[in-house]
């Protein structure tokens, strides 16, 4: 009786393995692809597919059987192995179990089990064939190309996606692991198509197919060691312009992990060449049909697999070999400036050498002069802190204004009056909002790229640009920090700031763990991260550190802040605002001038960028409202301890020169390749005044009367001749200026801003 039902159970178990594996297909497939809401349609859709995938799966047994007859083959292929194909359908439909992991390395990890299982039942099943010998060998020397290729994507793919500035850090689950199977599968379906070359030359002509395939996946490879270096130090993928200035771009391309990375290249070469030779070898102890039916299998299931992942499109090699077709066939249109254009940008202290692959590349960054730092610091390290005011333009404080609101900075006012204190008057700013008027002042950098593109599109993801951070970590400086109110996420400020060469990004996360209660504002109010900055300051005080605070109750819509602090009863949003942070900031410079931290640290006060136009409300400047744009003269102070600078400096800047200022004082002159000058070197020969955003263009020039002459634009609205051609003689003009950002951009799309 047991061994009937044994019988009986086992008659049905091929039937059970096939509905299974169709029901896992379904359903993994549906979850990744269709909408589980309402739940009553999803459940509609899984079993129409489920239905569909068993009939389908039902037919091609039945096709399998068919074909066999009619080929004639053995006995072994209509019994042991017909019956086999349930259970390698079923462990097959386990393969989509990766729809429901969430992490690409878990699900590569995943799908190399599977193959492992796929290989070793397969293998233990072939096993039964009388010829056998000859059939292993064809499944083994497959299998080992297939996991050598797959491995091998895999880590090249994962690595692209960790260095491209452009990749997003939030891709679909599983996007890198369909990559890596559909260049998998463009390769093996190569590989197929030399088979059936091989297939057809006479033996001793065998290795000329192979050989084709081989010689080209050399080449591709040699190519990925070069774009694996240029990724790791640039962030882009290797360009058409790297070639054509390969003088220039050689440190950018070759360079110390490229040079090793050729090891590990000679070892993957080796690698296949072992597994070409190993199924060369094949080729003389199998039949031919073998090798027909395994190509023909590949061929079907590569183009499978293309079809329905369409991952392809969105992999590194797609993007590069675009971009070199379109370069090559004109497609491309490549932006050249004129040198009249380029004598005009000099005006504006932007100097760039197009002929050569780093345009913006220099050797120092002042001219040699006078220590600006006093007797006793000539040595040592200052510590260095800066605070990113949100949105303060100098109009709100008293020490710029003429006390037009009278105590409403008192404490900005405190530290301006400050003997050693410098107040920078006529700064303008570069760039808005935060996260690109941050990388204009720390990476002295005019940025041809926007908030929408970093922080919606998730466009990019970090600057490989060499920035004031950097620098200082290559001159001594041991630590460096920057904290925000907001998430590290946010503008991907986390991976940005640590591209900078920032050791530590602290966000609200991080802010949590050290802030008693709730936050208080748009991430936590200034009153709460002051006092976290102070601690920060004195548990460091023993090394040279660099420390970067950005403010946040100055942010629109100005109401945020749960602990503001009216002035005079409320009368203006913006005012509370500007008096709350001053408020906050008054704690904090009253226990740092009263702390040993007063003796060795420089303090720099300066807007992150100019308020936006609707906080200039008319209650609070009734002849400057509605006539605002995003650029303005920015609040910009810095404390230097016995500081031999002057008290006040008046020079025509921008926000692009704080970087440059801040290693002139402390007299580090490094390669670099800034946009800004020192204010204290040679500012003063440039005291045009050029800002770029994706909200409007800004042009701020001395004009023939000695005044100045404003010009803003909005990029979208400006009407430009398509080859516009520039007048040495006239000024600057806003569709100049818009040539310039699209060169620029296109520029830092290939990788030329990078420093050595």
């Amino acid at each position: 009786m047991k061994n009937e039902i044994l019988q009986k159970a086992k008659k049905y178990f091929p039937a059970i393995y096939a509905i299974v594996a169709s029901y896992l297909i379904s359903f993994g497939w549906n979850w990744y692809h269709a909408k589980r809401d309402p739940i009553w349609k999803f459940a509609l859709i899984v079993i129409g597919v489920w239905a569909a995938v068993y009939i389908l799966y039902r037919i091609g047994k039945f096709l399998y059987k068919t074909l066999i007859k009619r080929l004639g083959y053995n006995d072994f292929w209509h019994n042991e192995f017909y019956d086999f194909l349930d259970r390698l359908f079923f462990v097959a439909s386990l393969l989509f179990a990766i729809f429901f992991l969430k992490s690409d390395l878990l699900s590569i990890g995943y799908l190399i089990i599977i193959l492992l299982v796929l290989f070793f039942i397969l293998d233990r099943q072939l096993a039964k064939h009388p010829n056998f010998e000859a059939i292993q060998t064809v499944n083994r020397g497959i299998f080992l190309i297939v996991f050598v290729l797959f491995a091998l994507n895999s880590g090249l793919q994962y690595y692209a996606h960790q260095y491209n500035i452009f990749e997003s850090r939030h891709l679909v689950p599983n996007t890198l692991l369909f990559r890596s199977l559909s260049i998998t599968m463009i390769w093996m379906i190569g590989l197929s198509i030399s088979g059936f070359i091989s297939l057809r030359l006479s033996p001793r002509r065998r290795w000329i197919g192979f050989g084709v395939w081989g010689v080209l996946f050399a080449a591709v490879m040699l190519f990925w060691v070069i774009n694996i270096g240029i990724l790791y130090f640039s962030g882009l993928y290797v360009n058409p312009v790297a070639f054509e200035h390969a003088k220039g771009a050689g440190m950018v391309i070759w360079n110390w992990l490229s040079f090793s990375l050729l090891i590990g290249y000679a070892l993957c070469l080796a690698a296949i060449i072992y597994v070409i030779r190993k199924i060369l070898r094949a080729f003389k102890v199998s039949p031919r049909r073998y090798w027909y039916f395994y190509f023909s299998l590949i061929l079907a299931a590569g183009i499978l697999v293309l079809f329905s992942t369409r991952s392809f499109y969105s992999t590194p090699e797609y993007s590069i070999a675009k971009n070199f077709y379109k370069y090559f066939t004109g497609e491309t249109k490549e932006i050249v400036l004129s040198k009249e254009l380029f004598g005009k940008l000099e005006k504006y202290g932007l100097f760039y050498k197009p002929d050569k692959f780093l345009v913006a590349q220099k050797d120092k960054i002042y001219s040699e002069g006078k220590n600006l730092l006093p007797d006793r610091l000539k040595n040592a390290k200052p510590n260095i802190v800066i605070i990113f005011v949100e949105s303060l333009s100098s109009r709100f404080v008293n020490a710029y204004n003429g006390n037009r609101f009278k105590d409403l900075t008192p404490n900005f006012d405190k530290m301006a009056a400050d003997p050693d204190t410098t107040v920078f008057k006529n700064v303008y700013n570069a760039s808005t909002p935060t996260i690109t008027g941050t990388l204009a002042e720390l990476c002295s950098y005019l940025p041809p790229t926007g908030h929408e593109e970093i922080h919606k599109k998730k466009g990019i993801r970090e600057f490989r640009l060499t920035c004031l951070p950097k620098i200082l970590k290559d001159h001594g400086y041991s630590y460096s920090s920057y904290t925000t109110a907001v998430s590290r996420e946010f503008s991907s400020k986390d991976t940005i700031f640590t591209g900078m060469g920032v050791d530590e990004v602290f966000g609200k996360e991080d802010l949590a763990k050290i802030i008693q209660g709730e936050p208080l504002s748009w991430g936590y109010s200034d009153h709460q991260m002051f006092p976290v900055l102070f601690d920060m300051m004195k548990n460091k005080s023993s090394d040279p550190f660099l420390m970067m605070l950005a403010t946040v109750d100055l942010h629109f819509p100005y109401v945020m802040t749960k602990d503001l602090i009216k002035w005079k009863n409320g009368r203006s949003d913006v005012l509370d605002a500007v008096y709350t942070t001053d408020d906050a900031f008054g704690i904090f410079w009253d226990k740092f001038k009263n702390s040993e931290l007063a003796e060795n640290t420089i303090v720099a006060v300066i807007a992150d960028h100019a308020i936006f136009p609707g906080g200039i409300q008319s209650s609070v400047f009734p002849e400057y409202a509605g006539k605002a744009t995003f650029y303005d003269e920015i609040a910009f102070m810095m404390y230097v301890p016995d500081s031999v600078l002057p008290d006040k400096v008046e020079t025509f800047s921008s926000s692009m020169d704080l970087a440059p200022t801040i290693l002139h004082i402390l007299g580090i002159n490094s390669n670099n390749a800034f946009d800004g000058h020192s204010i204290f070197d040679d500012r003063d020969q440039y005291q045009n005044l050029v800002g770029m955003h994706e909200f409007g263009l800004f042009i701020n020039r001395s004009d023939d009367k000695g005044g100045r002459a404003i010009d803003y634009g909005v990029p979208s609205q400006l009407d430009c001749p398509e080859n516009l051609q520039s007048d040495p003689k006239a000024p600057l003009t806003l569709c100049e200026l818009q040539e310039y950002y699209k060169w620029k951009r296109q520029v830092f799309e290939e990788g030329r801003l990078w420093n050595k």
